[in-house]
């Protein structure tokens, strides 16, 4: 079994670097640290995203539906629910319906991270 992988501000930055270069500002780092945060949270022992697809979704749905960039939130938030999935070590695949299908989710104000998850688990080949 391939650990979780570590995700921090730093990894988050790294994925901005490459899915976002022409939006090289983060105006509020504060979401960033909320996504790591929220995407291991753990609640009277036990994790609050319990899976692989739940805690991608976390991350997402965080970095996609609170403004953080000043241009690229959406492909932000795609390109780290994809890298965080590939790390994790679940054969994904994407394309551009599926891309579109995310960033319209995650648009929608009453989209939750449960939602999210269920469309990142049509991603598992």
């Amino acid at each position: 079994m391939i650990p979780a992988p570590h995700v921090d501000l730093s990894w988050i930055l790294d994925v901005v670097e490459r899915a976002g270069p022409h939006d090289p500002a983060a105006l509020d780092h504060g979401v960033a640290l909320a996504a790591v945060e929220r995407h291991r949270a753990v609640l009277a022992g036990r994790d609050v995203y319990a899976d692989r697809f739940a805690r991608a979704a976390a991350l997402a749905h965080t970095l996609g539906r609170l403004p953080w960039l000043e241009h690229a939130n959406l492909r932000v938030a795609v390109a780290v629910a994809h890298g965080y999935l590939r790390a994790d070590g679940v054969p994904v695949t994407i394309d551009q319906d599926r891309i579109t299908a995310l960033a319209t989710a995650l648009r929608h104000p009453h989209t939750t991270a449960a939602d999210i998850a269920d469309l990142l688990r049509s991603w598992h080949d």
